[in-house]
């Protein structure tokens, strides 16, 4: 488990506290820290607490709002609804401290690099700030600069968070399969792609490339010679963005903006296999000429071919109502630690599906249905790959957008066409090929691999190396119970003689007062040692069952760790 450094220690004192005053106490009681009393709990709903906590802790717990809030597999949708009203434009940073990291990262004076640097931020969050300037050649740009020390900054909470996660560990139930200590660990490699913008500028470069031959999407081009990992530089495009887009406009413009987006959208899942990840309406602009514009590559999504079938099987299933397909895709995209009821989990899809045909948008509920998929899944303890997860949140800020601009439009009905495209795509004759001939040579090669395996499991027989072992579900359970009861039938015998020895050993104080020195102290040692462990053996059944001495051993060794200093070698 790591360890906190003594440098972090003030910073751990003001996020417990945050945590006790919006009503968090019992975690931080959980993790074996001190609880500061409040005068009053707060009464507000559970979302907007946690809300107003990670707001309150800063930059990284922003973050980490925004990165469980596209993670509908994780928490709950009336959260997702709340942490998505995290907002985290904040004050903007020391110009001069500013002026100096630019200057680091490009190397050289910003007079040197810009025509025109304009000081004032056109957009400032918590990671990074956006800045308007001109290149000596006259091109106006968009630089986006990350703010000084908040690398720093965020792994110092990084690594109070993986302590807190190891202290919380098996103490919070969380749904599916996901733990603690594996939500921070995702939370940190999000962290580290959003904090390298080369990453994004490679992601940029790609969108580009996809859409080379398709002139009305466009993605600002990236000057790579002026791009570090803390500062991109980017065509600066001129549009409106979706969500200033007038919706009473009656010349065409709304609709055909929502026809780029779904095309657009078509292409990069089903024809790229890669996809923005967050195109919410502030990150689309509809240009001057009718083009729409992509902004922002930070945080992407990839889909393998394997994928891209899966999340054909799903499209499909969804716009023709074949819940069966539905729930079985989901199934077998996702990962499991046990048996699952398919026949509730189709269900609960076939219910979910109702909401969807014949439905207007303005019918549907607020909440994403798409995102109430996942949510069931999770309950029926199915985990999706988070290229999947980054899938759904996108398909669901579409749909939002789609609310908004297209109210009155039955969606199942305007993105049938395109499952029909998709289906036809399936089933050509040259597909069908490829994937009879990919069949085939898997066929081949697990072929050939036959008498090898059993070669070598002919040889394993002869050697004696060859072990077989069966297991029972409830065979350590049983284990403990006989176990158990083996302790107590042996205390509980001791306990007897120890009792009825010194009961024995008695007797002589009541035949003759004068012989009791010895026998009577021996005897009485005896009996209260047997009464004593008779006493223990009746507490031991009846505790039992609700306290593990193992789990408190545990707690107080975690606890113990928690304030000892790291190891060197670590």
């Amino acid at each position: 488990m790591p360890h906190i450094d003594i440098r972090d220690l003030g910073r751990l004192r003001e996020i417990t506290s945050v945590l006790v005053r919006h009503g968090f106490g019992h975690l931080v009681a959980l993790a074996g820290l001190d609880i500061q009393k409040v005068d009053k709990a707060p009464d507000a709903p559970f979302a907007r607490r946690l809300r107003h906590v990670l707001a309150e802790l800063g930059p990284t717990f922003v973050k980490l709002g925004q990165v469980l809030s596209v993670r509908p597999d994780i928490v709950p949708s009336d959260v997702i609804a709340e942490l998505e009203h995290l907002q985290d434009d904040v004050p903007p940073a020391d110009p001069d401290e500013v002026r100096l990291l630019l200057e680091s990262e490009l190397g050289g004076a910003i007079t040197e690099r810009f025509d025109n640097f304009d000081p004032e931020p056109m957009a400032s969050a918590s990671i990074a700030q956006v800045h308007k300037a001109t290149l000596p050649d006259g091109r106006r740009v968009a630089v986006k600069v990350q703010r000084p020390g908040i690398e720093s900054s965020i792994r110092s909470d990084l690594h109070i968070l993986y302590s807190l996660a190891h202290l919380l560990a098996g103490r919070v139930a969380l749904p599916g399969l996901y733990t603690p200590v594996g939500i921070v660990r995702e939370f940190e490699a999000a962290m580290q792609l959003e904090l390298d913008f080369l990453q994004e500028a490679r992601s940029a470069h790609r969108f580009r490339a996809s859409f080379a031959d398709f002139p009305d999407i466009v993605v600002p081009k990236v000057h790579e010679e002026l791009s570090t990992r803390r500062v991109i530089v980017m065509e600066l495009l001129d549009g409106v963005p979706f969500s200033k887009i007038d919706r009473s406009s009656t010349d065409g413009t709304v609709g055909r903006a929502m026809d780029l987006l779904i095309e657009a959208t078509y292409q990069q899942v089903f024809e790229h296999g890669f996809f923005h990840g967050d195109p919410h309406p502030g990150n689309l602009l509809l240009l001057k000429d009718g083009r729409l514009a992509y902004l922002d590559f930070g945080l992407t999504g990839q889909l393998t071919v394997r994928m891209r079938d899966v999340v054909v099987s799903l499209f499909v299933g969804l716009v023709t109502s074949d819940a069966e397909t539905v729930a079985l895709t989901l199934y077998r995209a996702g990962a499991t630690d046990g048996r699952v009821d398919l026949k509730g989990f189709k269900r609960e899809v076939e219910r979910l599906m109702a909401k969807y045909h014949g439905a207007t948008l303005t019918e549907l509920s607020q909440t994403t249905s798409l995102v109430e998929f996942v949510e069931t899944a999770a309950r029926f303890r199915i985990r999706l790959v988070p290229e999947y997860i980054v899938l759904v949140r996108t398909a669901s800020i579409l749909d939002g957008i789609a609310r908004r601009m297209l109210p009155n439009t039955d969606i199942v009905a305007r993105v049938q066409p395109y499952a029909q495209r998709l289906v036809g795509d399936r089933f050509k004759p040259e597909r069908l090929t490829q994937d009879a001939i990919r069949v085939l040579q898997h066929a081949q090669m697990a072929f050939q691999d036959v008498p090898l395996q059993l070669n070598q499991v002919l040889l394993d027989i002869e050697q004696g190396n060859l072990t077989v072992r069966t297991e029972h579900a409830e065979a350590a359970e049983l284990r403990e119970v006989v176990r158990q009861a083996g302790m107590r039938v042996a205390v509980a015998l001791t306990a007897a003689a120890l009792t009825l020895s010194g009961a024995l050993l008695l007797i002589p104080l009541a035949l003759s007062p004068s012989l009791w020195i010895v026998p009577v102290v021996g005897g009485a040692v005896a009996l209260l040692v047997g009464l004593s462990l008779m006493a223990a053996m009746v507490a031991h059944y009846l505790v039992a069952s609700r306290v593990a001495p193992s789990e408190l051993r545990k707690q107080a060794l975690s606890i113990v760790r928690f304030f000892l200093p790291p190891r060197r070698d670590r």
